[in-house]
């Protein structure tokens, strides 16, 4: 049973993560091999991160394929939407007709939140499972990475400042729920729960976070406007 709540949270991660950074790419109008590489890259570049930190050789996106398959796909089909415009245009009309605020920048951060909150959990589940039960600061470091190293990848391969050294409450939404994870698991909670309080309070925190407009401390607040 916690074996497949953990497959579960990882595909709705790689997914979540795929679309964001093939949208990414899409909106740079890049080929379809650029899509798939940024993707993919999203997708695994924390899982890469946290493998080679714990020892794990290979990684585990080189024993999976079916994983690295739903990310493939996943970028093709953000690359096949943006190809038939009328499609996208027909997605639009669809939700504003349902009265619900679409719009690029509030998509990639939805799907971008999504996957933050998966990654976080499940990279604290790969560091207990590896023997660092006992090591909580090694266990909740390596689901932030998790979390947070696919999108900061992306971002640099993008050509811009990493999401995470910039954008509200990105980082510390994933410190609370590896956090949230890793105390809520010692305590016995059943993994069904600790998975979706951890998954939804990381989620939450950084949709809350990006509607409220809360922000960490900066040099010159006037400037926070702009990094939204």
């Amino acid at each position: 049973m916690h074996t497949t709540i953990i497959y579960i949270a990882e595909v709705i991660g790689i997914f979540a993560f795929a679309v964001s950074g093939a949208m990414l790419a899409a909106e740079k109008n890049l080929d379809i091999f650029g899509i798939l590489v940024l993707g993919i890259v999203t997708a695994f570049g924390g899982g890469v991160i946290r493998d080679l930190l714990l020892g794990i050789n290979p990684p585990a996106m080189f024993n999976n394929y079916v994983f690295l398959l739903l990310a493939a796909l996943s970028s093709c089909l953000v690359f096949l939407i943006y190809r038939q415009r009328r499609l996208s245009r027909m997605f639009v009309i669809y939700c504003r007709r349902r009265h619900v605020r679409l719009d690029f920048p509030g998509l990639v951060n939805l799907f971008d939140a999504i996957g933050l909150g998966a990654f976080s959990v499940s990279g604290v589940n790969v560091a207990l499972d590896n023997g660092f039960a006992d090591n909580p600061l090694l266990s909740i470091t390596v689901g932030v990475i998790t979390g947070i190293g696919g999108g900061m990848l992306r971002d640099l391969l993008n050509g811009e400042i990493p999401s995470v050294l910039r954008k509200n409450v990105y980082a510390l939404a994933a410190i609370l729920g590896a956090g949230c994870y890793y105390f809520l698991v010692h305590i016995n909670v059943t993994s069904l729960a600790a998975v979706l309080i951890a998954c939804s309070l990381t989620i939450v925190l950084r949709l809350a976070a990006t509607y409220y407009r809360w922000h960490l401390p900066r040099p010159n607040p006037e400037e926070n406007s702009k990094n939204f």
